[in-house]
């Protein structure tokens, strides 16, 4: 099974259209999806998002160990200084900041660390920068974003 099939068999509805927006979105920046199948992760739906050889983001879907969300989609660890290189909107921002993933100590990422995000100071943030949970239509916009401020920095 690839990507898509888990959307269409695993999602519903709003869910299913926004994961497949983002999908869309992906493929058009020349992102390649790898389903993890580590111990962690192999009874689970979850799929590193990488442009070339670098990991920009994280999706998981239906994890039975989050029963009340249906998708989640992380970023990988995204550095202060291209967040600050980039303007985006205030919306943008206030989204970001909302979805700022805190250290839960799960030992992924080393523990927890200050960060600044569009100008904000936040402490205790992990490995993945940001994290959200069921992406809305202006989630998707706010994680296209962040996807495209990642392939500005890395190219």
């Amino acid at each position: 099974m690839n990507i898509y099939d888990y959307i269409n068999w695993e999602l519903e509805d709003a869910d299913r259209e926004n994961a497949s927006e983002l999908i869309h979105f992906l493929e058009d920046k020349q992102m390649s999806f790898y389903k993890d199948n580590s111990v962690c992760w192999k009874d689970k739906i979850y799929y590193w998002i990488k442009y070339g050889e670098t990991c920009v983001a994280y999706i998981s879907i239906k994890d039975p160990d989050e029963k009340n969300i249906r998708w989640t989609v992380w970023s990988d660890d995204v550095n202060s200084e291209w967040l600050e290189q980039n303007c985006v909107n205030d919306k943008i921002k206030i989204i970001a900041w909302k979805n700022i993933d805190y250290c839960c100590n799960c030992g992924s990422c080393g523990g927890g660390r200050s960060k600044n995000v569009f100008g904000k100071e936040f402490d205790n943030v992990c490995g993945c920068t940001f994290r959200v949970d069921n992406p809305g239509a202006d989630d998707i916009s706010f994680i296209k974003e962040m996807i495209s401020i990642c392939v500005k920095m890395i190219k």
